[in-house]
């Protein structure tokens, strides 16, 4: 009996292999990118993915090399499709439609997040967007400039004992209380002075930066490519809740994602509990402008339809994304310090025109009048774009409109792209970035000068704020682009009056992690984890 099954499980995993393989090459004969320009080699199950997880900057070389359109082999030596065009980008992020998460990316998303707006597509995408205008933003630009302050605060006692500071990671912390405060008029209590271990803070470090996490993530984007690996994935993140306490771990990483995906989830619902006894107890109060209020808010009321209103289900699955989306803002505000650490001529500047305000506690209209900041933000965001390429699918084949014709392999010439319906699209923002066609010679130099007459082909860009993909455009445009970008302001504007930020490494030794997000680190201190060490100074000429 037990030869019997061996000898079936060899004969029905020779056929799997042998159909898949069969209908790999056909799909591979008859794909119309088989001609378009691209990288040679590649391995022959993951395609040039250990390349671009060793070096984040390969697309930008790739584009610089084959052009705004080129290929590359992505799992199982898939033909993947890259682009820059921007008449070609538009048509993507327009037509949600047709170009979607696709499978892969909708199975790691909501194995970490659930149901929740980086998962969801079209219409109930639209339906499930709360409330992230500029008056709710204005209305919480006070809760930023406190746990700015506090964060303030604490460097003073930090730089007293040690100079040398991971800025990283105590922004890490800011930024998860103001998500708490701002969005849920929750108290994580990150920046305790007392020190004390906050479990969601603590799930998340170790989902997201620990020296573990881009390996973890790397082989769960492998799990899900692979299609006779997904079933372990499966089984891995279904009995994680109850393997927590045990040393087993089906899958790589799966323990930290359960126990990640266990506090967001409790701390979710009594949110949402907490939230609808406060206002059929008597309303959002002028004091309590969280967002998970308004939008709760927003869903009881009567005047709404009943079929754009969210379940208690589609709510609570909106939370775990805003913890994380939240948390992000402290990268994008590292990378800024980064950058000023390293020209300090740009970080004395912006440093004069921050005092022209003596107050402390601005608001969001001062805080966007100081037209060097805006400068320096979106020269960071170019450079240094937090996310460094975005994914879609192909839902059904499809031509792609290009602004530019090119010449294949065989020199013939094209102004459209054939795509087939499952190709994978990468869209390599950072390559957008730097594109020196755009961006002038010196794209790849941090200038925020160059904001000063922006240039003409960067119009072309889709994009919803400041000419650049930071946060996407369509409708899958990142609704929470607002509140980021015054949180970051509010803290450059305090973290500056009241420090000098120099580099604590040589340049060339801080790397980034290449996925998801672009988290900086010391290349030759792996163990740490993602980090960004600064030599802090208290900053004592005040200009005025």
């Amino acid at each position: 009996m037990t030869l019997q099954f061996l000898i079936l499980v060899a004969g029905t995993l020779a056929f799997y292999a042998v159909y898949y393989l069969s209908r790999m090459a056909y799909h591979d004969i008859t794909n119309p990118l088989r001609d378009l320009p691209g990288p040679k080699g590649g391995n022959l199950v993951v395609g040039h993915f250990r390349q671009l997880m060793q070096d984040f900057s390969l697309p930008d070389k790739w584009r610089d090399e084959f052009g705004a359109n080129y290929q590359s082999k992505g799992f199982l030596n898939r033909r993947d499709l890259y682009t820059t065009d921007t008449r070609a980008l538009n048509h993507i992020l327009v037509n949600d439609h047709i170009y979607q998460k696709g499978p892969v990316a909708h199975k790691i998303l909501t194995h970490v997040l659930g149901n929740g707006l980086l998962s969801v597509e079209t219409a109930e995408h639209r339906r499930q967007n709360p409330a992230f205008g500029v008056p709710q933003i204005r209305a919480l630009t006070g809760i930023f400039n406190l746990k700015s302050a506090q964060l303030r605060d604490i460097l003073s006692r930090e730089i007293e004992k040690n100079s040398r500071i991971d800025v990283f990671g105590w922004l890490r912390k800011m930024t998860l209380d103001v998500i708490g405060e701002a969005g849920f008029n929750y108290k994580f209590n990150a920046l305790d002075p007392n020190g004390q271990i906050n479990d969601l803070e603590d799930a998340l470090t170790r989902l997201m930066h620990s020296p573990q996490a881009q390996r973890q993530t790397a082989m769960r984007l492998v799990q899900v490519q692979i299609p006779i690996l997904r079933l372990l994935l499966l089984i891995g993140f279904s009995f994680g809740v109850l393997l927590t306490h045990t040393c087993i771990q089906p899958t790589p990483g799966g323990k930290i994602v359960s126990e990640a995906r266990t506090k967001m989830g409790n701390i979710a619902k009594k949110l949402l509990s907490d939230s609808k006894a406060d206002i059929k107890s008597g309303g959002v109060s002028t004091s309590q402008r969280d967002l998970l209020s308004l939008l709760v808010q927003s869903n009881m009321s009567s005047e709404i339809q009943e079929h754009q209103r969210l379940s208690d289900a589609e709510v609570v699955a909106q939370i775990p994304t805003f913890f994380v989306a939240g948390h992000e803002s402290g990268t994008a505000t590292a990378l800024a310090l980064h950058a000023l650490s390293i020209h300090p001529s740009v970080q004395s500047k912006l440093r004069e025109e921050l005092f022209k305000i003596a107050t402390e506690d601005t608001t969001i209209d001062e805080l966007n009048s100081f037209p060097y900041l805006e400068k320096v933000l979106r020269e960071t965001m170019r450079l240094y774009p937090p996310v460094g390429f975005s994914m879609r699918e192909a839902m059904q084949d499809d031509v792609l409109p290009l602004s530019r014709s090119y010449l294949d392999r065989n020199a013939k010439s094209y102004d459209t792209i054939r795509v087939q319906k499952g190709t994978a699209i990468r869209i390599p923002i950072s390559a957008v970035h730097r594109d020196t066609e755009v961006w002038g010679a010196d794209a790849a130099v941090f200038k925020p000068e160059r904001w000063d007459n922006i240039p003409e082909r960067s119009g072309p860009i889709p994009s919803v704020w400041g000419n650049l993909m930071t946060f996407l455009a369509g409708p899958h445009n990142c609704i929470g682009f607002r509140f980021s970008l015054v949180e970051i302001k509010s803290l450059l504007f305090t973290l500056l009056r009241a420090f000098e930020f120099e580099s604590a490494v040589p340049e060339d030794m801080i790397g980034f992690s290449a996925i998801p997000v672009r988290r900086p680190k010391v290349i030759t201190e792996p163990e740490v984890g993602n980090q960004l060490p600064l030599i802090v100074r208290p900053y004592t000429t005040r200009v005025r």
